[in-house]
């Protein structure tokens, strides 16, 4: 969607209220790696669709909730508040799943309070893209809920809440590198990497028509399964080392395997970065349209600026394209909690 500037309503009256019932949630461009990961539920080894984030500071969701309390009894166990979103710009699902996640949040902190709710907000997401558009706004929206109540959510609480939202969730709330499961919420991190995000120098852009993440299959045979078990375990510990290109070398594996799924229209441009502009890898929206270069964090303005200008002579998208770069680590430090 095209950049806006959204007019919000006036600051509340009271100083010391005007941070209560807000809430910013950054966005993500693309991932990592994206693949089968193994999980225990109910006491049986599983395989759902692991992610590891490739966390940004460049576009967010922001959501204000304003509780108005109602006269009478406290609430029934048939009451239900309602729940009047401001769209500004929001589409009908999006309008749906900010209500649900203000209804759920709710739910499950205050579900004895006899209370409406008015919920205003924005982004700046490209839907499609593989930002993580729909979590944002669900994330935002429940941790301005439970502000609004005057309680901060932990990590855990908001993934119990987005799941019951949202099934295919990312885990935009978390700042410390983990792969997380999308598909079956654990309510944590399959597995938390430590304390330290690679860093790298990004450059991204989008190209070629959106992606609903709904419509791609994920299929794997067992020699697939078993490549994807090494492939997790070598990520965890060129994390955990310190070892960013070889996350990036990583991350170009899982971006070629995803070729036969949801391929990228510029993936040529990507390899060209290695092959010519001394990249270390590129990673993917693995359903979206994201392509991101990794350059080593050293790398000089100069260098990514002769990759911009190849991007942008080259690119499906045309001279028009929009071109971002930032810092991986100094991007995932940034996030709003």
């Amino acid at each position: 969607m095209p950049d806006h500037v959204f007019e919000l309503p006036a600051a509340r009256e009271l100083p010391m209220r005007s941070l209560m019932g807000r809430a910013r949630t950054l966005t993500h461009k693309g991932e990592w790696l994206q693949g089968p990961v193994p999980v225990i539920r109910g006491g049986v080894e599983v395989y759902t669709i692991g992610v590891f984030s490739l966390l940004d500071d460049l576009n967010s969701a922001f959501v204000d909730v304003r509780k108005r309390k109602i006269d009478g009894a406290p609430a029934k166990r048939d009451f239900t508040p309602a729940v009047t979103v401001h769209p500004n710009g929001w589409n009908d699902g999006e309008v749906r799943l900010v209500k649900k996640a203000v209804l759920e949040t709710w739910r499950q902190l205050s579900r004895k309070e006899r209370c409406a709710y008015d919920v205003y907000g924005y982004h700046d997401i490209k839907v499609g893209a593989g930002s993580g558009s729909s979590s944002a706004l669900v994330q935002a929206a429940i941790r301005a809920t439970a502000l609004e109540h005057g309680v901060s959510v932990s990590d855990a609480i908001l993934s119990t809440i987005h799941g019951r939202v949202e099934p295919g969730a990312d885990a935009l709330h978390l700042s410390r590198p983990a792969i997380v499961a999308t598909r079956i919420n654990l309510g944590r991190p399959v597995r938390p990497l430590g304390e330290r995000m690679p860093e790298l120098r990004a450059v991204t852009w989008s190209a070629g028509p959106p992606v609903q993440t709904s419509t791609v299959p994920f299929e794997y045979d067992d020699e697939g399964l078993l490549s994807w078990r090494v492939r997790w375990t070598s990520l965890e510990r060129a994390v955990r080392s310190a070892d960013d290109a070889r996350v990036a070398r990583l991350a170009i594996e899982s971006a070629r395997e995803n070729q036969k799924r949801v391929p990228k229209v510029d993936i040529g441009l990507l390899e060209a970065a290695v092959a010519d502009f001394s990249a270390f890898g590129f990673s993917v929206a693995h359903t979206g349209s994201y392509h991101t270069a990794l350059f080593p964090k050293d790398t000089a303005d100069k260098a990514l600026d002769r990759y911009k200008k190849y991007v942008l002579k080259n690119s499906v998208g045309g001279a028009d394209q929009r071109i971002e770069t930032f810092n991986t680590a100094e991007a995932a430090a940034r996030r709003d909690r």
